[in-house]
């Protein structure tokens, strides 16, 4: 399967790391968990429900695939972040 693949998201294998990455539990990587905790059985693309981060964005040449590359997030979260790499600029959190 190419990286580039729009599909790559929806296959299979993604969401086995889904499910494998994102246990109930986890907390969102993004927000830190200010949002509260990742929800399951809600629908798809619920602002609180699971999904997983690129800490580095493919965009910017992040690994698809790795699990040192992804993390638990809200879908909201990651929605929001899209293809930004976060920097911490001060005590208040999360810049983008």
């Amino acid at each position: 399967m190419d990286d580039d693949d729009p599909n790559i998201l929806g296959s299979r294998r993604w969401k086995k790391l889904v499910d494998e990455l994102c246990p109930p539990g986890s907390v969102c990587g993004i927000c830190k968990g200010a949002r509260g905790p990742i929800l399951f059985d809600v629908r798809p693309r619920h602002p609180l429900g699971r999904s997983l981060d690129h800490i580095r964005p493919r965009s910017l040449g992040g690994d698809v695939w790795d699990p040192a590359n992804l993390q638990p997030a809200h879908y909201g979260c990651n929605a929001g972040k899209r293809d930004r790499v976060p920097t911490q600029t001060n005590l208040r959190g999360w810049e983008w």
